[in-house]
């Protein structure tokens, strides 16, 4: 039977996963204020979420939802994985989306970073299934030298 699960996720940053979404071609909406989910029979099941990815994105009756959750300040992931594994995969949440949020996150973070260490490079680098993204800061350092009398 088909029906809408609820994730609990980490997302926590609305413009990384919005990016994230898009990086994966799945053409998010974003609204201020929660909107209904169309689910797999037409109705929404009083599902609502203020990031939606309709359905027919993916070729799929059901949206996928990404529902604030105020209490906890994380996003949840509310979807029918009737509808979103044969589309996405098994570990599409846990592991595709997880990685192309984590990207845009760092990228943010260091954004932050550099008006305190000075000017950020980020390398990448994938080995197998282990992706790595490395900052080098230019920041100064200070060197000192004393002289023993």
């Amino acid at each position: 039977m088909s029906h809408f699960s609820t994730i609990k996720t980490r997302l926590s940053n609305r413009q990384c996963l919005v990016q994230a979404l898009e990086d994966l071609n799945l053409s998010p909406q974003a609204y201020e204020m929660p909107q209904p989910l169309r689910g797999y029979y037409g109705d929404s099941q009083g599902q609502t979420a203020e990031i939606i990815v309709q359905g027919r994105t993916i070729k799929a009756r059901a949206d996928i939802g990404f529902k604030w959750n105020q209490s906890n300040g994380v996003y949840e992931v509310i979807h029918d994985s009737y509808e979103t594994v044969p589309k996405l995969g098994k570990d599409f949440f846990s592991n595709k989306l997880m990685l192309a949020y984590g990207k845009h996150l760092v990228r943010v973070k260091a954004a932050e970073l550099q008006e305190k260490f000075g000017e950020c490079a980020i390398a990448e680098e994938t080995s197998g299934t282990v992706q790595t993204l490395r900052l080098t800061f230019a920041g100064h350092q200070e060197v000192k030298q004393f002289a023993r009398r």
